[in-house]
C-alpha cells in the first residue's frame, strides 16, 4: 500500500572514490583549524561515528531528502544510543555551508545537523546545529557523499510549528544544554555507486549500466553490461564475487537484468522519469525504479495512471502517475473533493516554488523499510 504524505570506463575493481585534491586540501585545512579551537562556554564536546545512507540501513529507509544516520558519543544513559543525523537537500552541491543559516530550525534548514540523546526514551533530548560549517567534498549521488563537520555547536531544542509531516520545526530551549563537534567526517559512497539521472557523470559509463536502487532513481549501482540483449529479452545476472567486484549481466548497455513486475529475469531499459525525454522503447513508459515498462503491466501491478496533465483536475482521487512522459506528476485529492489534482513530481525540496512545500509518496519495502524519494510540490497550507 502506498501513502502520499503532505503537511497537512570503470576500473575492474572499483573502490570508494576519494574527494578531488582541492576538496581533500579543504578538509585538511578545516581539521587543522578545528584542532586549535576550544568548546564554546558551557558546551560539552562530542564525537560522531560512522554515518549510513538509506540503502545501507536495515531495513532500507530512503527519506524524502537524503538523510544520513549514525551516532554521537554517549552523553546520557550508556545503554541507549545517541542518534546523529545529517539531512541535505537533493540539490546540495559540493562546497562549504554555514549551519547558522538554518536558524536552529529543522523546518527551515537545507543542510541540517542534529542529534537525539537517549533516542526513543521519555528522557530524550534533541540538539540542533545553531552554528558551524558543513563541508560537502564529494557527491556521487544525493545518497552517496563524502564530507565533514567543523566547529559545530548544537543547542538543546524542542518541537515547534509546523508540527506535521513531512518536515517539522524546532526552537532552542532557553538556557538549555549545549553540545559541540570539533571536527567529524562521513563517507556514504559505496563501491560501484553511480547516479542514474540523465546528465550525471556516471549514468553512461561505457560497458556498464547504472541501475537504480531507489524508486525515484536518483541513486544507483553500476553493473557490467557484457552482452547485446535489449528490452524484453531473457537475461542472466551474475552476482559479484567480492565487495570489490561489480555484478555482471548479458544485457546491453542501458539495460538492467531485473525481475521487476513479477517477471523472470528480463532485460529492461533504464530511464529517468524527470528527463524531458526518458527515452523508453515504443509501447513502454518510464516507471518506478527507473525502468521502462508497458503502462498496462504497471497498472496491473497496482500503479494507477490518470490522463490529467500537470495542474489539471484528475478523474481519480489518487493515482501514482498523471501527466505525460517528460512531465509526470501525482494525482492527489488534497481538498477532499473526490477528484485529485495533478501535482508535478520533483526530487528536491529546493525545487518547490514560493508558497509550496515538498510532499512525498511512501512506498513500503520488504522487511519493514520504506522509500520516500518520489516527491511532489504542493501549495503549502493545505
Amino acid at each position: 500500500m502506498l501513502t502520499a504524505v503532505v503537511g497537512c570506463g570503470a576500473p575492474e575493481k572499483p573502490v570508494d572514490p576519494p574527494p578531488p585534491a582541492a576538496e581533500q586540501e579543504t578538509l585538511r585545512a578545516a581539521e587543522e583549524q578545528a584542532a586549535l579551537l576550544s568548546p564554546p562556554a558551557g558546551c560539552t564536546e562530542i564525537t560522531m561515528g560512522e554515518l549510513t545512507n538509506g540503502i545501507e540501513r536495515t531495513p532500507v529507509q530512503y527519506g524524502p531528502q537524503p538523510t544520513y544516520v549514525g551516532s554521537f558519543s554517549d552523553q546520557g544513559d550508556p545503554a541507549v544510543a545517541d542518534v546523529a543525523r545529517i539531512r541535505l537537500d537533493v540539490n546540495t552541491a559540493p562546497g562549504a555551508y554555514d549551519l547558522a543559516a538554518g536558524g536552529t530550525n529543522l523546518f527551515t534548514c537545507e543542510q541540517c545537523v542534529w542529534g537525539v540523546q537517549d533516542a526513543g526514551t521519555s528522557t530524550a533530548k534533541t540538539f540542533v546545529a545553531e552554528s558551524g560549517t558543513l563541508l560537502l567534498a564529494l557527491k556521487v549521488t544525493p545518497q552517496q557523499t563524502i564530507g565533514a563537520l567543523a566547529n559545530v555547536t548544537l543547542r538543546q531544542s524542542v518541537a515547534a510549528p509546523p508540527l506535521y509531516a513531512p518536515y517539522t520545526g524546532t526552537v532552542p530551549v532557553a538556557g538549555g544544554e549545549c553540545r559541540w563537534i570539533r571536527f567529524a567526517t562521513w563517507n556514504t559512497a559505496r563501491n560501484g555507486g553511480c547516479d542514474p539521472r540523465e546528465g550525471s557523470l556516471t549514468a553512461n559509463i561505457p560497458g556498464h549500466t547504472c541501475v537504480a536502487t531507489n524508486r525515484a532513481a536518483d541513486d544507483g549501482t553500476l553493473e557490467r553490461s557484457l552482452g547485446t540483449k535489449t528490452h524484453g529479452e531473457a537475461c542472466t545476472y551474475t552476482a559479484p564475487t567480492s565487495e570489490y567486484e561489480l555484478a555482471a549481466t548479458d544485457c546491453a548497455e542501458g539495460y538492467a537484468c531485473t525481475t521487476a513486475w513479477g517477471s523472470s529475469s528480463t532485460c529492461m531499459a533504464t530511464c529517468d522519469f524527470m528527463a524531458a525525454d526518458p527515452g523508453c522503447p515504443t509501447g513502454t513508459v518510464c516507471g518506478v525504479q527507473g525502468l521502462c515498462q508497458e503502462q498496462a503491466v504497471q497498472v496491473a501491478s497496482g500503479f494507477d495512471f490518470d490522463p490529467a496533465l500537470i495542474g489539471e483536475e484528475c478523474t481519480l482521487g489518487y493515482a501514482e502517475f498523471c501527466g505525460a512522459e517528460g512531465a509526470r506528476g501525482v494525482c492527489l485529492d488534497l481538498n477532499g473533493t473526490g477528484r485529485g489534482t495533478c501535482f508535478p513530481y520533483t526530487r528536491a525540496r529546493s525545487d518547490c516554488g514560493p508558497g509550496e512545500e515538498l510532499g512525498y509518496v511512501s512506498y513500503p519495502l520488504a522487511g519493514g523499510g520504506y522509500d520516500r524519494t518520489y516527491g511532489f510540490c504542493y501549495p503549502d497550507g493545505l
